[in-house]
């Protein structure tokens, strides 16, 4: 029996998929290797780490190396609030009217862009970890072009997953 929302939407459970559980798996892989690489290391480090980039990805500013353990912190707290966020679909936004007919297509492409957006998320920190150690270290200058692709990514697969919603209500 389904369930509906005070605003007359359906509750459902939306199964994942196999490629739901490998966008997990890749990024509760970089959560953990973001914290590996922060334990790892941490002793290694100089007392003072690169804390800030500029946009042109070269280090302006310093800080103290317990820095280095934001990004994993933060990283923890937004994996877990966005798994949380992404068991609610039917308290989303949407484009569309979300009706019995459409809910089930329309939530699985919601929750799918949730859990890519909180892969690419935590990508992206475990991306700027490892450039602070190598830098730090001495083996690198600045972020390099890498970190570029990642918001490129994002705004790519924000527009997909507009375009699909509205597109095949």
């Amino acid at each position: 029996m389904t369930t509906f929302t005070k605003s007359g939407r359906p509750k459902l459970s939306i199964p994942l998929q196999p490629f739901d559980y490998a966008l997990e798996a890749l990024g509760l892989l970089s959560l953990i290797l973001m914290i590996g690489l922060s334990a790892y290391h941490y002793n290694d480090l100089p007392d003072t780490i690169p804390t800030h980039f500029g946009a042109n990805g070269q280090p302006d500013q310093t800080g103290s190396k317990t820095t280095l353990w934001f990004l994993p912190v933060l990283g923890v707290i937004i994996y877990g609030l966005m798994t949380l966020l992404g068991r609610f679909p039917y308290h989303f936004n949407y484009m569309v009217n979300i009706t019995p007919e459409n809910a089930e297509r329309q939530y699985t492409m919601a929750t799918r862009m949730v859990r890519f957006m909180k892969m690419l998320a935590i990508a992206i920190f475990t991306f700027i970890t490892w450039r602070t150690i190598q830098i730090a270290g001495g083996s690198a200058t600045g972020l390099g072009t890498g970190l570029l692709i990642l918001p490129v990514l994002i705004l790519g697969l924000t527009i997909y997953y507009i375009y699909q919603s509205v597109s095949k209500q």
